[in-house]
């Protein structure tokens, strides 16, 4: 599943890099800075610094969302929060980060490459959001009961989204626009949203998301995830086979590589999938 590889990540971001300079890609130790520099071209607001930055309500990112209606869901019952509950916030990301890190390691540089914003809110819907058109930021609203393992998920399931989208940038992963896709004919049961059918790329995204909130929550020795999406999870592959032909050849390849641990939920393929050079690379088609 090289939508999780930390290696293709980067062959990705280098070639995102490539075609928005007009430059060769950059060596693997400049990527980050270069990939910075590019999303502060492709979205309205630039990264500042190096690391993740976290934000709250009141910041640039805050006002900008609020005033654009971006993330609108998450803004039901919106509050502003006070400093201990942001100092409680920030302590819980840097834990999350650093456990991240420690226990998957390449799906922690995979976090600290494609993620480089994150905006806190207090509101009722609880959860994170990412947008195609604003790369590298994550939203997030944590539960009131959340531990640094939540807000791991979170982000992961985020940068998850994010890497897609920049896949979809680089390599194109469907055949029509998202408008049609949103048609009843292209409709598949989610992966995550269980028994709910969504619009094509809505139900693609969904299944990418499940493999690595599963093995996260295997490697803790927890089944919660696992039993609640190893169902989900392979009638959603199922019904994205059916509409192989909506799918460019990249995309095609990325849900057969879904379609192969629905079926078997071997999580040595999720740890593979994050780091071993067999998902690496992608031969692009040659120019017509």
């Amino acid at each position: 599943m090289r939508f999780l590889n930390i290696h293709h990540a980067r062959e990705t971001i280098g070639r995102l890099v490539a075609a928005v300079t007009e430059q060769p890609a950059p060596a693997i130790a400049d990527l980050p800075a270069a990939y910075r520099n590019v999303v502060s071209t492709l979205r309205p607001l630039p990264v500042d610094g190096e690391g993740i930055k976290v934000s709250f309500k009141d910041s640039e990112w805050g006002r900008y969302l609020i005033e654009n209606r971006t993330f609108e869901n998450i803004f039901e019952g919106l509050e502003d929060s006070p400093t201990d509950l942001r100092d409680r916030w920030r302590r819980d990301f840097s834990i999350a980060l650093l456990d991240l890190r420690d226990t998957i390691p390449d799906l922690g540089a995979l976090v600290d490459l494609v993620t480089t914003d994150v905006v806190f809110w207090s509101s009722a819907n609880k959860g994170g959001g990412t947008g195609s058109i604003l790369p590298g930021l994550v939203s997030m609203s944590p539960g009131d009961a959340w531990k640094p393992h939540d807000y791991a998920e979170s982000l992961v399931h985020e940068t998850i989204h994010l890497n897609v989208f920049s896949a979809d940038m680089v390599y194109r992963l469907y055949r029509l626009p998202a408008k049609e896709l949103e048609a009843e004919e292209y409709r598949v049961l989610s992966a995550v949203k269980v028994g709910e059918l969504r619009p094509l790329d809505k139900a693609f995204h969904s299944a990418v998301v499940a493999p690595p909130l599963m093995l996260m929550q295997h490697l803790r020795g927890e089944t919660e995830l696992v039993d609640k999406f190893s169902d989900s999870i392979r009638a959603c592959t199922d019904g994205l086979l059916t509409k192989l032909d909506v799918f460019s050849p990249y995309g095609q390849l990325l849900v057969r590589e879904l379609a192969d641990f629905a079926e078997t939920l071997d999580f040595d393929l999720v740890k593979r999938s994050i780091s071993d050079q067999e998902f690496a690379h992608y031969e692009l088609p040659a120019a017509a």
